[in-house]
């Protein structure tokens, strides 16, 4: 463990990749400063909103459109009127009052327009496109059209519980993609690397250093096994700590979400795409964020206990990896071979590839690429752990019967 520890490559790659997660962070932040202005709204008007406190913002942002330019009534007409070439001639100070005025005003009328966004919305119009696009029938289509049904009731709550008018960045920055489909698909994919890598230096150590045939003729012999494999798993949470730590730390000192802890990820301002994020339940900021973190680290032990399983009959560390490496390829792409056989798609789709991939999409079921089921997070890694602990079961077994020579 401690070898596979202080291994240069290991080391060498963790640093490479947080340093890799910095860039792609820091990089990104130009338009941070024009975030600040949630935390400025949440803070004055609360987190949530209905048409009482956006009429209050309104007219809050009139009186300051008044003070700087006592010939405009009105927010709205103000900037309209604002061009180029008036803003150009403006002293910084006053630009940035205009920008923070223009932003205000954005916010008011997304608010405003979400009523009707969201009265717009029919779950037929997401089910009957994914269903023609994998040709489901039988069995397979009463599955996903259950799943959908379900899907329009949690849409329903969410509209009655006006759960959607929480103030959150608008959807156009994609905070909710920049940090979970980018920054935490990335750690997730590192993960991959330094997890296999990792697995099969400790598993392969005897063999690859030719001191295998001493260590597995000790009294303690093969049974060594079982220790190796409780140190690649603590290994892996070793390994996973800094990742996550530096990465992370980064990326909430760049951009500030003191006040959104506690919004809702179904916030119909978090709405990126064709359709907006809807989760199967009531799910904040924060406990989202710390779930698909332990997703993540959960399949991520169990892509260590694979590797491991691998490593018994491989014996060669970088063949170890490669060989993990075509495995998860081969799982994510499995499905797209079983199209035209709707029961078996469904099953393979819940896959764990798929899953460290796309950790934007936890607990939503409004997927316009793929039917996503409620649960699937859980079952995918149920799932793969049985398989994980029957494989790893049946290699150990066999290395207890197998010649070591």
């Amino acid at each position: 463990m401690k070898k596979a520890l202080c291994s240069p490559v290991i080391l060498g790659l963790l640093g490479i990749f947080i340093v890799f997660n910095i860039f792609t962070i820091v990089s990104g932040s130009y338009h941070k400063s024009e975030l600040g202005i949630v935390n400025e709204i949440i803070e004055k008007y609360g987190l949530h909103f209905n048409d009482s406190s956006l009429k209050t913002m309104q007219e809050d942002l009139n009186r300051e459109v008044r003070t700087v330019d006592s010939g405009f009534q009105e927010a709205p007409a103000f900037l309209h009127a604002m061009t180029a070439e008036k803003y150009n001639k403006e002293s910084k100070k006053k630009q940035h009052e205009i920008d923070r005025m223009g932003l205000m005003q954005s916010y008011i009328n997304m608010g405003k327009a979400l009523d009707q966004r969201y009265s717009e919305l029919k779950v037929n119009e997401l089910k009957e496109p994914i269903i023609q696009s994998f040709h489901l029938h039988g069995t397979a289509k009463e599955l996903v059209s259950n799943e959908y049904k379900k899907l329009g009731t949690r849409l329903e709550e969410i509209k009655h519980n006006e759960e959607y008018k929480q103030w959150f960045f608008a959807g156009a920055y994609q905070m909710h993609t920049k940090l979970f489909r980018d920054l935490l698909k990335n750690i997730a994919l590192e993960g991959i690397m330094l997890v296999a890598l990792m697995t099969a230096l400790i598993a392969n150590y005897e063999f690859e250093h030719r001191s295998h045939l001493v260590t597995y003729s000790t009294k303690r012999g093969r049974h060594i096994v079982w220790n190796k494999l409780v140190a690649t798993l603590l290994m892996t949470i070793l390994l996973l700590i800094p990742l996550f730590a530096v990465s992370l730390v980064t990326f909430f000192h760049v951009y500030d979400y003191s006040k959104l802890w506690g919004v809702q990820i179904s916030s119909g301002l978090n709405w990126e795409n064709k359709w907006p994020y809807v989760t199967w339940w009531p799910v904040e900021f924060k406990q989202y964020l710390w779930l698909a973190i332990a997703i993540i680290v959960m399949a991520l032990l169990i892509v260590s206990i694979l590797t491991f399983t691998v490593s018994i009959f491989v014996r060669n560390s970088y063949i170890t990896w490669i060989t993990v490496t075509l495995l998860l390829t081969t799982i994510f792409i499995l499905p797209s071979f079983f199209i035209k056989i709707p029961t078996l798609f469904i099953l393979f789709n819940f896959n764990l590839t798929s899953l460290l991939l796309n950790p934007h999409m936890y607990f939503s079921g409004s997927s316009t690429i793929e039917p996503r089921f409620k649960h699937q997070e859980m079952m995918t890694l149920f799932i793969y752990l049985a398989i994980g602990l029957f494989c790893g079961a049946f290699a150990i077994r066999k290395l207890y019967r197998k010649d070591i020579v």
